[in-house]
């Protein structure tokens, strides 16, 4: 069984932060952003492709899988 990956993208003041659990689906993130004291808040859970939007790296995809299989898309 292929786990899901911890990842995290930081551009700027903003971080994707993988989820690594597969509740909502195998591309969900949460959307980071850092404060006034310098610590990452989260502040939005989304799928992967409304996440893109905020950020120039291109993300890890996931295949949608009905079993806790998943493949990252290439």
């Amino acid at each position: 069984m292929n786990k899901i990956k911890y990842c995290e993208i930081v551009e700027s003041n903003l971080k994707a932060e993988k989820d690594t659990g597969d509740f909502g689906g195998p591309n969900m993130w949460h959307l980071c952003v850092k404060n006034k004291d310098n610590r990452w808040e989260s502040v939005q859970w989304m799928n992967v492709y409304r996440i893109q939007k905020f950020f120039g790296e291109k993300l890890p995809v996931y295949k949608e899988n009905s079993t806790p299989n998943y493949q990252l898309e290439k």
